[in-house]
């Protein structure tokens, strides 16, 4: 993660929000031994205030690793609620479990092995947030394939939306700031931009990007 903020910023926001249960503190460790990339703490804590403030009920994550992201969104979901983790790695969503079970937050979990669009395909349900956080080129031939089973005033939210792994802000910036054909971008920084491009067009969202952590997507279906 490369942080969007100052760290006075970050420091702010940190000292101004609740302590860490133990739970987080071993998730946060976790990924420092492996060098895993996560939203972090403050883009993690606007998930779980985006997902309560939506009223979801029903969620689905797109690579949930060993579930850091969905910890945070199952914290924001009411004690019915629901949300679907995936992930290729069945020890990835093991572990995950493991995590829910110490959280108190297994029964809001469903853990799926395998590719994430041919899992939500398989499902019957319709939802009300999902979240991308998997390779950006795949955000939007997903998104055109999501999008009609979420529900009205439903959320997408998509990691990634300024850096993180190869994407590269600048080009972001210039893709958007002049004639798109001629810049050259990589494979994760041009799946962002195609995908904010379709979002800027399309009438039904309502988009709008949180510069925390490596920047979220949010878009609400009006």
């Amino acid at each position: 993660m490369n942080p969007i903020l100052t760290p006075d910023a970050i420091k702010f926001i940190d000292l101004v929000s609740p302590d860490h249960p133990e739970v987080l503190i071993e998730m946060e460790h976790l990924a420092q031994e492996r060098k895993f990339p996560t939203v972090g703490l403050q883009a993690g804590r606007a998930l779980e205030v985006i997902t309560t403030l939506s009223g979801a009920t029903t969620a689905f994550e797109f690579g949930s690793g060993f579930g850091y992201s969905a910890y945070w969104i199952a914290r924001g979901l009411p004690s019915g609620g629901s949300i679907v983790l995936t992930d290729r790695d069945q020890t990835e969503l093991d572990v995950a479990q493991n995590f829910f079970n110490q959280a108190g937050l297994s029964h809001k979990a469903i853990f799926e092995v395998g590719e994430a669009r041919e899992i939500f395909d398989n499902r019957s349900e319709q939802f009300d947030l999902i979240l991308f956080d998997h390779h950006n080129s795949n955000y939007l031939p997903d998104f055109n394939s999501v999008k009609n089973k979420l529900l009205p005033g439903g959320v997408i939210i998509a990691d990634n939306a300024m850096s993180g792994l190869t994407v590269d802000f600048e080009g972001l910036i210039s893709f958007f700031d002049s004639n798109h054909s001629d810049i050259d971008l990589n494979d994760n920084t041009l799946g962002t931009a195609n995908y904010l491009l379709e979002l800027k067009k399309d009438p039904v969202f309502k988009t709008f990007i949180v510069p925390l952590g490596d920047g979220l997507i949010v878009s609400v279906l009006t």
